[in-house]
């Protein structure tokens, strides 16, 4: 089927094709200037009515006998929902039809469906509802407006921290108070306080550690530890510390103990323990304990003895630490009585 369509641009009637139409949702392209517009808004019921204006072109009556035509095609537009089918007709009308959601919306008086045969302003006010100056004109009522109240908003720049930009709308009761600052002001001190003691703690434990690592602290921590009764300890790592000689050698004993009135021996044996001990360690250590163990001529342990550093040092020297890449000679008088010895072993250890 085609239809007869002029051009708004150049006045150019000629014919398209319905389906033409259809495919392309009614626009089409004018074959003397090529302007594209929309072909069903420019049906003419024939060309020798180009000069004239558009007509919308309606079919004739179908006779009686014949069967309903066939309902009139739709432009399809994308975004808008389909409408449904309309009854056939005896005429229709080739144009753009109006789609459900061009109608304008009915207004709140003329709502239909309504069981309730009170106005609709009636049944709103019982739910509680006021209407305003739009809905009363909607209602088709005057309403006179409202008396307006000045609304002042007062500067307050003790709130501009509180709320951000509402702050100005505070009230006074909801304006935080002396109490409330005070118990900011205690939970931060109480806050800082607990960091504090964190890491008061944390270089208690760790003060060996920060010693060895920062020895220019060393001073500074002995005096904090003073008054908790500590002290700063010194490494400990006795795979560094090492004995390069010893001995143990028989004392003078005339000299050391004299014999008795009665002209009888003593059975009491001195010696002398002789021993170099080396700190190969880059950094000053604790002074190590010596391990004493004396035996007979079959290898049998007879005595044990530990040697604290003030044993073999003296108490003044014991206090200090055992310097780095330093050594040192021990010289220890040992005295036994009732055993008899014939060799023995010296060792380090850190208790």
């Amino acid at each position: 089927m085609d239809l007869t369509t002029r051009c708004p641009k150049c006045g150019t009637v000629f014919q398209a094709g319905l389906s033409d139409l259809q495919l392309r949702k009614g626009y089409i392209r004018c074959v003397q200037c090529a302007h594209i517009f929309d072909g069903y808004a420019e049906v003419v019921s024939d060309a020798s009515e180009a000069g004239a204006p558009a007509a919308p072109l309606r079919a004739p009556t179908p006779p009686a006998a014949e069967p309903p035509a066939a309902p009139p095609p739709q432009v399809i537009r994308p975004g808008r929902p389909v409408a449904p089918p309309p009854e056939p007709t005896a005429a229709f009308r080739i144009g753009v039809a109006p789609w459900p959601d061009d109608r304008p919306e009915p207004r709140i008086g003329e709502t239909a469906g309504l069981t309730d045969p009170r106005p609709v302003e009636e049944i709103l006010a019982d739910e509680g509802w006021m209407p305003d100056s739009a809905s009363a004109q909607a209602f088709g009522r005057d309403v006179p407006p409202a008396q307006a109240e000045p609304f002042v908003v007062e500067a307050r720049p003790g709130h501009r921290s509180q709320g951000g930009s509402a702050a100005p709308l505070l009230r006074d009761e909801d304006a935080p108070g002396w109490w409330d600052a005070i118990v900011r002001f205690c939970a931060r001190l109480l806050l800082v306080l607990l960091l504090v003691l964190l890491a008061a703690q944390a270089v208690y434990v760790y003060r060996a550690d920060i010693a060895r690592l920062l020895p220019a602290l060393r001073p500074a921590l002995e005096r904090a530890c003073e008054p908790l009764r500590c002290r700063v300890p010194y490494a400990r790592d006795i795979a560094r510390i090492a004995i390069t000689g010893s001995a143990l050698k028989a004392a003078d004993t005339d000299a050391a103990a004299g014999r008795p009135a009665d002209g009888q021996a003593s059975e009491e044996q001195h010696f002398v323990l002789h021993a170099t001990l080396r700190n190969q360690a880059e950094q000053p250590q604790e002074w190590p304990t010596l391990v004493l163990d004396l035996k007979d001529a079959a290898g049998t342990l007879l005595v044990r003895r530990h040697l604290s550093p003030a044993d073999y040092l003296g108490p003044a020297r014991a206090a200090g630490p055992f310097a780095a890449r330093g050594e040192v000679l021990v010289r220890v008088p040992l005295t036994l009585s009732g055993v008899r010895i014939n060799g023995y072993q010296l060792d380090l250890f850190y208790p």
